[in-house]
């Protein structure tokens, strides 16, 4: 009986302690690791026009996260965007919680 105890808190200690990173601007919540893929789409960003911002071009992407479509709708898509890239370019500092905008740490 003992054991089975002891199995389940280690168990629940595990779960507990999986729980991702998030990142939030604004009323918007993305995984951190979500976050780290939008990097590396707009280090590779190459505006195809003078008139597409890059965040249309994100937007137009296929490769873009699901989780950020709802970015694309709003206003103000460029800036959400860009603090994003702001926390990816120091993701070690949101994986440790030292960065306001991420939560889930234990």
């Amino acid at each position: 009986m003992k054991a089975i105890a002891i199995v389940f808190i280690i168990f629940f200690l595990f779960v507990c302690n999986s729980g991702s990173v998030k990142v939030v601007d604004g009323d918007f919540t993305f995984s951190l690791e979500a976050v780290k893929k939008l990097k590396d789409l707009m280090d590779g960003v190459q505006l195809k026009s003078s008139r597409m911002s890059s965040s249309a071009v994100l937007c137009a992407n296929p490769a873009l996260p699901e989780e950020f479509r709802a970015v694309c709708q709003s206003t103000g898509a460029g800036m959400v965007f860009s603090r994003l890239k702001t926390v990816a370019d120091d993701a070690d500092i949101c994986e440790i919680c030292a960065m306001a905008a991420c939560t889930g740490c234990f």
